[in-house]
């Protein structure tokens, strides 16, 4: 079989694993790296391999970009101390402590290069399992969003030093203290200027799109060119994807007027495109990780495989303990100190080890050990590849398995108060939109009407009385509302001529 085929024949069968991994209740991530592990057991050589190029440039944006887009920048500010800040110090200090502990203990031997990549794959998590497992409306809403500000800059440090680790291991030359301060400074405050930019371009651009076709096009040019401008600059992706989807986010609707940027189709077919990019790449990662992995086992050399075994659960439990510290700091910091006041300090613990379990090790992972040269500059081969991915992999399948399997009944039996909070801020969202409304004095249909609403919805957030979730909900309500109105309209735009 050739690579065009098995590539067509693995998008096609994405859809079909994914419904038959829920339906049986497996872990469909587990489903689609046993599916690749086996094709890659096959005798032959393997249908496609990874470039590494290729992983950081296709398959990196969308995820991040995907992962942020739906965020308000609200979030970060209200979760800034908890979730910005100690977000930022565990992140960097599992880098350390996994990268030292590798080095020394775990894997004797190992080059630096490889033992801080393997500490930038530890360090990044998600919150997907999370919230499939139901864990948004059982615990307090702040304590979700403190996880989605962690989650955000766990991927800023990691991957900003993962360019840095690659940067080193591409020219064989480890920079000295002071250049590589200069360097991260560069690369996030650069970032920051450029990702701005990008989306503030964006933003215009589809201000005179037209159709919703489009503007989702428009959409998904978005992280890519976020991610030429890293590359051509020498700028963190993560920094500057992460800002333009931040900014894109933010200018949805106009906090004065209550207007809305795009179209209606626009903004209710974006969100499902995005929801399915992000499943499908995903999905792809981990397909393509289990095809790798019996030529990486291949790869070990020297090092027996019982030792490999033992590094990861050693990386995996070392993980854990640092997430649950820092949960720990997070607890006590405002807002989640208000939050969990009542709970004393039992509950606190208790609040931290949720924290913990719900950090599940991101598919972004996969990417940073795909994303690693085959050669040092001067072609000799990088022997340390195939391990790096065989203990990343074992990391995040361990992860994904011992917290996947276990989340829902470890967040159902903390009993952390937040039964209910979810539907009483949505309660309070639609009050707010109908007082607005009533105000305005129109009929519901009416453009005024849905600009009242809007500008009720997004000040409730900017107060924090309501969270990213409350408000997408019902500012996806109001598009469908005034969608349906619209019974003339068009649902995209012609076929082009020929």
């Amino acid at each position: 079989m050739g690579a065009v085929e098995f590539i067509a024949l693995l998008l096609a069968g994405v859809g079909p694993v994914l419904a038959l991994a829920r339906w049986s209740g497996f872990p469909p991530t587990i489903a689609l790296f046993g599916i690749g592990l086996v094709v890659g057991l096959l005798p032959g050589p393997a249908p496609v391999t990874m470039d590494p190029d290729l992983a950081i440039g296709l398959l990196l944006p969308p995820i991040i970009y995907a992962g942020t887009v739906r965020t308000t920048p609200h979030l970060l500010r209200h979760a800034l101390l908890p979730g910005v800040v100690v977000g930022a110090m565990v992140a960097l200090a599992t880098m350390l402590a996994v990268a030292t502990a590798t080095r020394w203990v775990l894997l004797p031997g190992l080059s630096w290069t490889a033992a801080v990549l393997l500490g930038v794959a530890a360090a990044l998590f998600d919150t997907r399992l999370f919230q499939e497992a139901g864990g948004h409306p059982h615990v307090p809403r702040k304590l979700a969003d403190t996880l989605k500000a962690r989650e955000m800059a766990s991927r800023i440090v990691a991957l900003t030093a993962l360019a840095l680790a690659l940067g080193t291991l591409r020219t064989g030359e480890t920079p000295a203290l002071g250049e590589a301060a200069m360097t991260m400074s560069w690369q996030l405050l650069g970032g920051a200027l450029a990702g701005a930019a990008i989306g503030r371009a964006v933003l215009w651009l589809r201000d005179r799109a037209g159709p919703a076709p489009t503007e989702i096009a428009i959409s998904l040019a978005t992280p890519y060119l976020g991610a030429l401008a890293a590359r051509s600059l020498g700028l963190s992706l993560a920094v500057v994807v992460i800002t333009a989807a931040l900014v894109v986010s933010a200018a949805r609707v106009d906090r004065e007027t209550g207007e809305a940027r795009s179209s209606a189709e626009a903004r209710i077919s974006a969100m499902a495109f995005w929801e399915e990019a992000s499943l499908l790449v995903s999905s792809v990662l981990f397909f393509l990780a289990g095809l790798a992995l019996p030529g990486a086992l291949a790869g070990l050399g020297g090092w027996p495989f019982w030792r490999v075994v033992t590094t990861a659960v050693g990386i995996l439990a070392m993980v854990l303990g640092l997430q649950w510290i820092g949960s720990l700091v997070s607890t006590r910091l405002p807002p989640l100190r208000e939050v969990l006041a009542g709970e004393g300090t039992a509950g606190q613990v208790v609040a931290a080890g949720v924290m913990a379990w719900a950090s599940t090790r991101s598919v972004l992972g996969l990417i940073v050990v795909l994303s690693v040269p085959a050669s040092w500059p001067d072609g000799q081969p990088f022997a340390e590849r195939g391990l790096l991915l065989v203990v990343a992999a074992g990391v995040i399948l361990g992860s994904v398995l011992l917290q996947g399997l276990t989340l829902r009944r470890a967040v159902h039996g903390a009993e952390l108060g937040g039964g209910g909070q979810a539907k009483h801020e949505e309660e309070r969202a639609r009050q707010a939109a109908a007082d607005a409304r009533r105000q305005v004095g129109r009929e519901a249909a009416h453009p005024e009407s849905f600009a009242a609403e809007r500008r009720a919805l997004v000040g409730l957030r900017e107060n924090d009385e309501i969270g990213d979730e409350a408000l997408r909900h019902l500012l996806r309500e109001t598009d469908l509302r005034k969608r349906a109105g619209e019974g003339d309209a068009s649902p995209g735009a012609p076929p082009p001529n020929p």
